[in-house]
């Protein structure tokens, strides 16, 4: 048999049959140096225990090296009597698949849709779910930062979704997100606060439903302000109460009077297109369901935060900041 040969029953093959061949061939011909999460150990290791070696379950600092396993250094803390390994509590730990996970992360950063990430790295729709979330709910308990000097805050809202659930009983299914029966804003909608500071910080999370109220959004910012600080916002009467509540100094821009910048400072176009780089993001998804829109939004602001990173710096970023902060969401807690 020659090449000639094997080319000729090329086009008999289905498009997906010639990618993979294609594939084959190339895995087979140019070898790369091997893409796998075990070789970032230890740069996990300096940022998760970058204050100094300490139990993750007890959080004590007697700790003693208890063996390898699986050529992974074990410690066993003295006072608890538990182990750990630099992975524990970590969205990796203990998967099926580690070899997968790099280029799990490199289709996180390019915001890759679920099936297409199961069929390029043949694992079931539901393992390549857990694990998005897995990685979101990672990033999620790192927090805010706090925003401080001029701060443009406002709300967007999504359709209310109910996505993936089978006991939908207040209203009939939508198909690919779907459009609501009401006009304008209403309980079918959930409203999004985004605050925006000048030093590039963001904080985006759910709010409510419908048209959001001060109370509400002091809600989502309280906790994320610094003490000094301006707020812009529009005309809005809920962000004109919240900023008396608070005494906050506030400037209101009114575009409807024409109105989009004060005094060649304050503005909200940076939060504006926000939302919209936002919406147009989330289009790919063809509707999030609610519960796990606040993962999306972290999501979101990671990859914003990040954007002028190349995509394998973006990727190392997001899994020393997934493996950061101890985290024991498993696989069975989002099943529950």
């Amino acid at each position: 048999m020659n090449w000639q040969s094997v080319f000729g029953d090329f086009s008999d093959l289905t498009k997906s049959e010639q990618h993979s061949l294609f594939q084959a061939i190339r895995d087979t011909l140019f070898l790369e140096p091997k893409d796998d999460i075990a070789n970032m150990v230890g740069e996990i290791r300096e940022v998760r225990f970058s204050n100094g070696l300490a139990c993750i379950h007890c959080g004590s600092v007697g700790i003693k090296r208890n063996g390898k396993y699986r050529s992974r250094q074990r410690y066993l803390c003295k006072d608890c009597g538990r182990t750990f390994n630099d992975m524990t509590a970590s969205p990796i730990s203990g998967t099926h698949h580690p070899h997968k996970w790099l280029k799990y992360f490199n289709m996180m950063v390019e915001g890759v849709p679920l099936p297409k990430i199961a069929e390029e790295l043949e694992i079931h729709i539901s393992t390549a779910f857990y694990w998005r979330h897995k990685i979101l709910n990672a990033l999620r308990s790192l927090g805010f930062a706090k925003l401080r000097g001029i701060i443009e805050s406002d709300e967007t809202y999504f359709l209310e979704s109910d996505k993936g659930k089978k006991d939908v009983t207040h209203r009939k299914p939508r198909k690919r997100g779907g459009k609501a029966k009401k006009r304008g804003i209403s309980s079918e909608q959930i409203s999004i606060v985004v605050a925006h500071d000048r030093n590039g910080n963001v904080l985006s999370k759910m709010a409510g439903r419908g048209r959001i109220t001060a109370d509400e959004i002091d809600h989502s910012l309280d906790g994320f302000l610094d003490e000094e600080i301006v707020l812009c916002s529009d005309s809005a009467t809920n962000y004109k109460a919240f900023a008396k509540k608070k005494g906050i100094p506030h400037e209101i821009l009114n575009a409807h009077k024409g109105i989009r910048i004060k005094k060649g400072v304050f503005l909200i176009q940076h939060v504006n297109a926000y939302h919209r780089r936002l919406k147009k993001w989330m289009e790919r998804f063809n509707g999030v369901a609610t519960e796990y829109i606040d993962n999306y939004l972290f999501w979101f602001r990671f990859l914003e935060l990040h954007k002028q990173l190349d995509k394998n710096l973006r990727r190392k970023t997001m899994v020393l900041e997934a493996c950061k902060q101890v985290n024991f969401m498993t696989t069975a807690t989002l099943r529950a």
